[in-house]
């Protein structure tokens, strides 16, 4: 059963687990499909501009394997869910979004620092 999840803990992820959660904060819910593939090019984006590291390969297959490995990790502790084809942020954080934004304006960039 996953702990208590808070916008905070975003902060002392690994790169590419804040790139995932940075994306679903600002989304809120994507589909399944669109969401892998705007990842995966964030991912290659990033690594034309030096983030070289974020995954071992830069081979399509390769970062969408490594972005639904981060996904499912996130989902087990709590920060995503997952049903019918659809990833939304958790419940707990989406109130914590609504408590701190008074508002959750999907599709818009959030800064987490000042969230957390």
């Amino acid at each position: 059963m996953p702990g208590e999840v808070k916008l905070k803990d975003v902060l002392s992820m690994g790169r590419l687990e804040r790139i995932v959660m940075e994306y679903f904060i600002k989304n809120i819910s994507v589909g399944e499909i669109i969401a892998l593939i705007e990842l995966r090019e964030e991912v290659k984006r990033r690594a034309s501009r030096g983030e070289r590291d974020l995954v071992p390969e830069l081979d399509d297959v390769v970062i969408e394997r490594e972005v639904s490995r981060v996904i499912s990790r996130l989902i087990t502790a709590g920060y995503l869910e997952y049903k019918g084809g659809v990833y939304n942020l958790s419940k707990p954080l989406i109130e914590e979004l609504k408590k701190k934004l008074g508002r959750l304006d999907p599709g818009i960039p959030k800064n987490i620092e000042s969230l957390a």
